[in-house]
């Protein structure tokens, strides 16, 4: 029962880790208005958090391997509720660029800490359930903020503290006090019920305990994860499924608007359908992961349900130019989005098959790279847009999850990131 209550209160977590990223998405036009951004401007903002997000992966993983889960998730649970809270205080370009690289740094570290915080509690065979739920919160968050923002900024309609011109008429400043509070009080909850491994788990053994400082170091994490052509592997895949999956998060309303001419609130609603679609996958893939481990074993059981998943991304996104109406879109954008969820759980799965001692390490890394591609992607997708039109954009995204598919078909889950550790 207590590590269903761990695993609950992580999950909560994440969804809040989300209700915070994705908002900003939702808001992004009306914040342009207020704060006369160009359009450049606006994505340059989208992309700058996956910047900081990608680069702080492995070093705040290492603090989470090395000083516990506990410890780092609540003080960056603290800290990114923080950041969401002071975005209602920004009145410039210069502000809104820095407070999206400091929420950046303050997420990076969550799921790299989670990562390690479930191996601890759960058995191999369980990893890809457990991992699921934790990431399945994540993506409610993310399919609930859309919705959520804007009915939050509904409601907020008339209340002002008149401090700052509001030429859009939406109150998207009080929806970022609101979610930074929210935020604090959720992240001291968690400090008081989750603890780093169960009491009756077996101390690390002596030997390890003794190792020398510089095995814990962010250089020796690096190391490891850049002489293995499995990470390299790992991070290309990652690299392509975020750089077409990041469109979701960051440009879909603005595509909404202009191929279709959606309104805002509408456009809450159908980024929401779609992200709510993702969180279907992301709850069958843990079942699905550890179904397959079973059946075709450690190896083959982590490639297979990640080709199947990233080739069907790839045809989603390849199919939208094709598609005449907005709710077709969402649809087809939605079944994307399933099928990047649905195999999240075996990413996760993998980082604990090959991190060993290093998990935090493992997922930060690959999850490094996969941001980076998600910071490119609304700066290189727009710009497309902009050269050619949203359909190039599509087809630019379609071919990134062809480039993940294949890297996914080389992945060993039977090949310790440290040699030196047992094999999973």
């Amino acid at each position: 029962m207590r590590r269903w209550l761990v695993v609950g209160i992580t999950a909560v977590a994440a969804f809040w880790l989300y209700i915070d990223r994705v908002c900003f998405s939702t808001l992004a036009d009306p914040i342009r208005t207020d704060l006369g951004l160009s359009d450049a401007e606006r994505n340059t903002a989208l992309g700058m958090f996956f910047l900081t997000y990608a680069l702080f992966q492995v070093p705040v993983g290492m603090l989470a391997d090395r000083y516990g889960a506990r410890r780092v998730l609540t003080l960056a649970f603290l800290a990114w509720s923080a950041v969401t809270f002071a975005t209602g205080l920004i009145e410039g370009v210069i502000g809104l660029l820095s407070l999206r690289l400091l929420l950046g740094i303050s997420e990076a570290g969550a799921y790299p800490a989670a990562a390690g915080l479930i191996k601890a509690w759960a058995q191999p065979q369980e990893r890809g359930r457990f991992s699921s739920l934790v990431a399945l919160g994540g993506r409610l968050g993310g399919a609930i903020a859309p919705w959520l923002t804007v009915t939050t900024a509904a409601l907020l309609t008339g209340y002002s503290l008149g401090l700052w011109d509001n030429p859009s008429g939406v109150p998207w400043r009080g929806v970022f006090f609101a979610y930074g509070m929210c935020g604090i009080l959720m992240a001291l909850m968690f400090w008081a019920i989750v603890r780093d491994q169960p009491a009756d788990a077996p101390h690390p053994p002596a030997a390890l305990a003794a190792q020398p400082a510089y095995l814990r170091t962010l250089f020796y994490q690096f190391h490891l994860c850049f002489r293995s052509a499995n990470m390299l592997l790992f991070s290309l895949m990652q690299f392509g499924v975020n750089l077409g999956w990041g469109f979701l998060i960051t440009l879909m309303p603005s595509y909404l608007n202009e191929h279709f001419d959606v309104p805002l609130h509408e456009r809450g609603q159908m980024q929401s359908t779609a992200l709510f679609m993702g969180c279907c996958g992301m709850f069958l893939g843990g079942w699905l992961t550890d179904g397959c481990r079973y059946l075709f074993g450690p190896c083959w059981g982590r490639r297979v349900p990640l080709m199947i998943a990233l080739t069907g991304c790839a045809a989603a996104m390849g199919s939208v130019p094709l598609l005449p109406s907005p709710w077709a879109a969402v649809l087809v954008l939605g079944l994307m989005a399933f099928l990047v969820d649905l195999h999240n759980p075996v990413i996760w799965a993998f980082a604990q098959d090959v991190g060993g001692k290093n998990v935090g390490a493992a997922l930060g890394f690959g999850n490094m790279w996969g941001n980076l591609g998600a910071a490119l992607s609304p700066v290189l997708l727009g710009a497309i847009r902009d050269a050619v039109d949203w359909n190039a954009a599509f087809v630019v995204g379609a071919l990134a999850f062809l480039v993940a598919t294949v890297s996914a078909s080389f992945l060993n889950a039977t090949r310790p990131l440290d040699p030196g550790s047992p094999r999973p």
